[in-house]
């Protein structure tokens, strides 16, 4: 007997029974699916349970037989071609490798993903030595993909809604002194490297990233009143390419730099100049601040964003003060002491790029002057 969602047969005599529930089209092969099961008893027993499949595929969806390793596949590949920038898919890419390696999780069908097993899944990355932040990454992915597949029809749940990664500890920033700082642009000044001498002193200036900064060109640069836009930045794969691409706020915005940075820009414009006459270019007004001229003599090959950390970890071995201080925490000293200043979020976070709700959690380990003075101001208050 057949209805319009399904069918009931007597598949043997005289009480075994095949129920096949209609499931719709399978979204990647388009083909027609069915939800079969077989059973011994009447023909009533039969259409119940007929009823009740078709009822649970109302409720729940047809899913399809995708593995967790495929639904990233197709999830990443999604992102990509909608645009996603390519540092981003690079990584994304490396944690679905990492799914892959799973002995368990990366073959499990989607439909038979548990909560359990995702759980179980975090613990194996723990105990593997994967940090809390990188697991809760790999949690951020499946969901974003298991969203996706939901929209797609591919399945009807998602069950990394429901899981529970590792809680992340708060880490407190050790924020370097001035003289630190002070120290480590001494060290770059004493390299002869003209180009780091520049790049250091631009990021501690303005706690822009290192990216934006390689991506620095003249034609952004107003060199009279020391007017910066910072329009672009430069991510580097992990094959060395490098590429351009929008600042991580997507928006373009101006800073302005003190006198003494200002001047070296102005000199390092001037030696700039020089070099590309010596090589019979004259400089592009659109050359790169950091311009590699082993690759263009008008200055419009960019220079590699790991170079300036390979540069800083070498200058900080010469300065005992700095101990393992990265690159990046130019960036959080200069958030920290602007801050420290009295400078407002709002206009620190516009400065740097960044939001004022990233800034109140992230920059949140000011300096011991300024949390001093409002408990001295409080306690002025309070014995007047």
């Amino acid at each position: 007997m057949a209805s319009g969602r399904g069918s009931v047969r007597l598949k043997r005599e005289p009480d075994y029974w095949e129920v096949r529930a209609y499931a719709g089209r399978d979204p990647v092969t388009h083909k027609h699916r069915y939800v079969s099961r077989s059973l011994r008893g009447g023909k009533r027993d039969a259409q119940r349970l007929l009823t009740k499949l078709t009822n649970e595929l109302d409720t729940h969806g047809p899913t399809s037989r995708q593995t967790v390793d495929e639904l990233l596949t197709a999830h990443i590949d999604h992102l990509e071609a909608r645009g996603r920038q390519a540092r981003t898919i690079e990584g994304y890419r490396t944690i679905a490798r990492g799914v892959a390696a799973d002995p368990r999780l990366g073959r499990t069908q989607l439909d038979q993903l548990t909560v359990k097993a995702l759980d179980e899944f975090y613990n194996r990355l723990g105990n593997r030595g994967l940090a809390p932040a990188t697991t809760g990454r790999y949690h951020a992915l499946l969901r974003s993909a298991f969203k996706q597949a939901m929209a797609w029809g591919w399945t009807a749940t998602n069950p990394v809604q429901l899981a529970t990664p590792p809680s992340v500890p708060r880490v407190s920033r050790k924020i370097v002194t001035p003289e630190v700082v002070a120290a480590l642009l001494a060290e770059a000044e004493r390299s002869g490297v003209p180009d780091y001498v520049v790049a250091f002193r631009f990021l501690a200036a303005t706690g822009a990233r290192r990216g934006e900064v390689c991506a620095l060109r003249w034609s952004s640069v107003n060199l009279v009143n020391g007017r910066i836009e910072i329009r672009a930045a430069m991510a580097q794969l992990m094959n060395g390419e490098v590429r351009e691409k929008d600042p991580k706020s997507h928006q373009i915005r101006e800073v302005s730099v003190d006198t003494r940075t200002l001047e070296m820009l102005r000199d390092h414009h001037a030696l700039q100049r020089q070099l590309a006459s010596q090589l019979g270019e004259t400089l592009s007004a659109n050359a790169f601040v950091l311009a590699d001229f082993s690759i263009d003599a008008a200055g419009l090959g960019p220079t590699q964003p790991n170079r300036l950390t390979q540069a800083f970890g070498r200058l900080r071995e010469r300065v005992p003060e700095a101990g393992n201080m990265r690159l990046h925490d130019l960036r959080h000293w200069y958030a920290s002491t602007q801050l420290d200043a009295g400078e407002p979020l709002p206009a620190v976070a516009a400065r740097i790029g960044d939001h004022v709700e990233t800034l109140a959690k992230v920059y949140a380990h000011k300096g011991d002057r300024g949390d001093q003075e409002a408990a001295d101001h409080i306690g002025g208050l309070l014995d007047c």
